[in-house]
């Protein structure tokens, strides 16, 4: 009999380990609390708009096309990418902007106009990348996670040290460029991981180098559709899928996991359980006190969460043809490195960055014709910083309003048809994130690595967690990543009968 692995939560995470695990033969079934899979990135529909609700940016494509092939099935049968160009579009506090793409000589050309020792200094650093990338990526990002001792291999330090890991992001740019509009162009994936790139270790570098080497790409149909994919190919491979069906509590006896316990009260007995949710919130919901082992109130209290993010959804009833698809205005409070800027500890009431993704133009599915839709996200305060909601929300939304100009979305107010806000508030309360911190832990030295929480619980055997809290950390590749690691855990605490493992590759 197959070895009975239950998945609780439906989110990329989950439905990434769940083909990974009933590809080479195990049972696996997964619970899932809404009517739809995706968890974050669902998305949803108002009136005849459709929005993504989660990720907006996708990033190297072969992480998803080894998932499908990994799992036994074809790509190209259950989702397209479109690639972007240009990736995306920075705009500045003096309105000049450059555009990211991965036409590196057009880029270069960009660069030429600024300063004529530009595209040298980024052909040096480009070059350096792809050693970095051929060191980093493989050993640290597409491998599972090893004891802290275990990255201590001579070798790998020697390796290492010509990239000073040890350097800021923001220092590391400034030493190529000198010029502080490049170094936060540069450097503003740092806020995929909710950090202030002068906050951010240098290793992170590794993600422009990969937009500008492999692109950015948007699925056909929106994340929204990716969702979809990962769910159908789920159950193609024999995975079921509950939906409505939410989960009490991880049924734990005797430090062995013994199963899930329903909602409804029923239990379900389950060799192994994979939790994907928000690792701050199973943490304190989904797990018994005895089960919890180090990660206690006070023990989260003291760790280092992300910002949070103030989402516009907007339904509009015309296009923006002439704009990018991703567009971020980077503003003067932004170069400030003095709390509350460094860290999002306060709400920026009057000069906030922000980013406008504009999907309609690549992607005409999600509006009718002639409108578009509109996500705008700004980098607000976690939940732990109080900010008074009720009173701040409308005032809040007219300022963001009133800035889009900025980016070129001219008298936006006058054709918004449909509008949608979201607050720390609601990732917290309608999307089960501890603190409403959309970026989870915050990727700090001691937040990395073997130092963020364990894939494989420390504390309750057959008990594994799957999701941007977990080495290698947020965002949906890097979570693509650690489903290949958690597939490799289980494999190995649970391993099949050699003739399971036969057939589900017959």
């Amino acid at each position: 009999m197959s070895k009975h692995i239950i998945v609780i939560g439906a989110g990329p995470g989950g439905l990434a380990t769940a083909m990974r695990l009933a590809s080479k033969g195990y049972s696996v079934e997964i619970y899932e609390a809404e009517d739809r899979v995706g968890g974050r990135m669902r998305g949803f529909t108002d009136g005849p708009y459709q929005f993504d609700s989660g990720p907006t940016i996708l990033q190297l494509p072969r992480v998803y096309e080894e998932l499908f092939a990994e799992s036994g099935l074809r790509f190209s049968d259950y989702i397209r990418f479109t690639r972007l160009d240009p990736n995306t579009r920075l705009r500045f506090w003096d309105d000049s902007y450059i555009d990211l793409t991965s036409d590196i000589e057009a880029f270069k050309a960009q660069l030429a106009t600024i300063r004529a020792d530009l595209p040298q200094a980024f052909e040096r650093w480009y070059i350096e990348h792809i050693r970095k990338n051929v060191i980093g990526y493989g050993p640290y990002l597409g491998t599972p996670v090893r004891s802290a001792l275990g990255y201590l291999q001579p070798k790998e330090i020697a390796a290492a040290l010509p990239f000073r890991p040890w350097e800021s992001l923001y220092d590391h740019f400034w030493r190529y460029f000198k010029d502080e509009r490049l170094v936060y162009a540069m450097s503003y994936p740092s806020k995929y991981l909710g950090m202030h790139p002068s906050a951010c270790s240098s290793v992170f570098s590794l993600v422009p180098f990969l937009e500008f080497a492999d692109g950015v790409w948007h699925p056909e149909g929106g994340f929204r559709a990716l969702a979809q994919a990962f769910g159908r190919a789920a159950r193609d491979l024999g995975v079921p899928i509950h939906l409505n069906t939410p989960v009490r509590q991880v049924w734990i006896e005797h430090g062995q996991t013994r199963g899930i316990e329903l909602m409804s009260g029923e239990r379900v007995t389950a060799d192994s359980v994979v939790v994907n949710a928000d690792f701050g919130h199973g943490v304190r919901t989904l797990l018994p006190e005895s089960a919890r082992g180090r990660y206690t109130d006070r023990k989260l209290s003291r760790m280092q969460f992300s910002c949070s993010t103030f989402m516009l959804y907007l339904g509009v009833d015309r296009r923006y043809e002439d704009l990018p698809h991703h567009q971020l205005y980077l503003s003067n409070n932004m170069r400030r490195r003095e709390r509350p800027w460094i860290d999002d500890s306060a709400l920026d009431e009057q000069d906030p960055a922000f980013y406008v993704c504009n999907p309609t133009i690549v992607d005409s599915s999600n509006a009718p014709e002639g409108h578009s839709t509109l996500y705008v996200l700004v980098p607000i305060p976690n939940t732990s910083y109080n900010v008074d909601w009720a009173a701040k929300q409308q005032s809040f939304r007219d300022l963001i309003i009133s800035r889009m100009p900025l980016l070129g979305f001219d008298d936006v107010e006058k054709h918004i048809q449909t509008e949608t806000c979201y607050t720390a508030e609601t990732w917290r309360d309608d999307f089960a994130v501890h603190l409403g911190s959309v970026f989870n832990l915050g990727h700090n030295w001691n937040q990395l690595g073997p130092l963020r929480p364990h894939i494989r619980s420390d504390s309750t055997r057959g008990l594994y967690w799957i999701g941007g809290a977990v080495h290698p950390g947020s965002g949906l590749m890097t979570i693509l990543e650690a489903a290949r690691s958690a597939t490799f855990f289980i494999g190995q605490d649970l391993p099949l009968e050699r003739s399971q493992a036969v057939g589900a590759l017959a």
